[in-house]
């Protein structure tokens, strides 16, 4: 865990560096919150009157209400992160994202690992392919999982935490509730400044403007539908946009609809746009092709042959509507199927028009496009 606790240092103080070497900018170690309309700094006045403010206060784990919860200890992701040393075992509570990369990584790590969801697979609104092979994958490795979990609850153990459901239960000595992440806004008060809430974020319009005037909230502080959409690189997408309506005048409106996310497991889940269900529930007659990763040279020469690449096409327009990638590096893979959607309209003339290099992952993507258009105008 101390190789953990150096990279997340290191991290924190590259951009405090960064910070401090702008001569535009200034960093205020205060914490904010706001009372009778006014910006609070340690609870004294920020002197920020008529200053426009973004409010980037980021997120925190959600504690959802379970049973037993309030008597037996547990730990969110941030807690997890802090121990000293490795669990001896682990229970999780919880079939996301952030359950899913804490199972994998914890159980490569040698700790036993028991993973309860209600869900009949993790990864809720992904592509069922991609759902099934994580669950198939984090079971060969030796996770303990159990979907469809009914009546779960906490209990004190003989020596720790016990988990429990409906059928059975485990002890362990660490919980880690991965339930999602809520807006930081608890201790902020932003109703103190007329500013409103959605869904337990920060209330903003499409520019990102707040209900107040002079404030902006962008990132994991924002709530309503852009709760689905709480990652770093959302809010960096959000971040100069915000910043330009704010100097310039202009009217930027961050659009998400093709705003990728990632699971970092291994295989990586990554996305973009709709899934096939998402498609044909909007209307498309949507085509779709999936091309296995294993038909890759490049994956069979590093024996990483786990996953596929799925592109989902509108039958009438021939454009990109969303696409799942499942590979080693997915992650990586996804921007040459995000620049489409982000810049071209889901056009994938570029796409069919470059040249891949051989062997590479990369490739499964474009062999997954051109064998869809074959299929498309065959």
């Amino acid at each position: 865990m101390r190789r953990v606790h150096r990279v997340i240092e290191d991290g924190r103080q590259y951009y405090e560096d960064m910070i401090a070497g702008d001569d535009g900018a200034m960093l205020v170690r205060e914490r904010a919150s706001f009372a009778d309309g006014r910006l609070l700094l340690d609870g004294r006045d920020a002197g920020l009157a008529g200053v426009p403010t973004v409010l980037a206060v980021g997120s925190m784990p959600a504690r959802v209400p379970i049973p037993g919860a309030a008597e037996v200890p547990y730990l969110t992701s941030d807690g997890l992160l802090q121990l000293d040393d490795l669990p001896r075992s682990l229970g999780i509570l919880g079939g996301g994202p952030i359950a899913v990369e804490f199972a994998q990584a914890m159980n490569r790590l040698g700790v036993p690992v028991t993973m309860l969801m209600r869900a009949d697979a993790p990864l809720r609104g992904e592509e069922p392919e991609a759902r099934a092979l994580i669950l198939r994958v984090l079971r060969d490795e030796g996770v303990r999982i159990v979907t469809g979990a009914a009546g779960i609850g906490l209990a004190h153990g003989a020596d720790g935490p016990r988990l429990r459901w409906d059928g059975g239960e485990a002890d362990v000595e660490h919980v880690l509730l991965a339930t999602g992440r809520d807006p930081n806004i608890l201790d902020l008060h932003p109703e103190e400044a007329g500013i409103a809430i959605d869904r337990g974020g920060i209330a903003v319009d499409e520019a990102m403007r707040t209900t107040a005037p002079g404030y902006w909230a962008i990132g994991d502080a924002v709530g309503g539908d852009r709760r689905r959409y709480q990652f770093t690189h959302a809010a960096t997408f959000d971040g100069p946009r915000v910043a330009e309506n704010i100097i310039r005048g202009t009217a930027h409106h961050p659009d998400y609809d093709a705003m990728p996310r990632v699971t970092f497991a291994d295989p990586e889940i990554a996305s973009v746009g709709m899934t096939e269900q998402d498609a044909r529930d909007r209307g498309h007659e949507a085509h779709v092709h999936v091309k296995a990763i294993r038909e890759l040279g490049k994956a069979r020469a590093v024996g990483e042959t786990e996953g596929f690449v799925k592109v989902v096409i509108d039958r009438g327009t021939h454009k990109l509507l969303g696409a799942t990638i499942a590979a080693q590096h997915g992650g990586d893979m996804l921007a040459e199927l995000t620049i489409p959607l982000h810049v071209e309209g889901g056009k994938l003339d570029a796409v069919l028009a470059t040249t891949f290099a051989h062997p590479t992952l990369s490739e499964g993507v474009k062999v997954a496009v051109r064998n869809a258009f074959a299929e498309l105008t065959a």
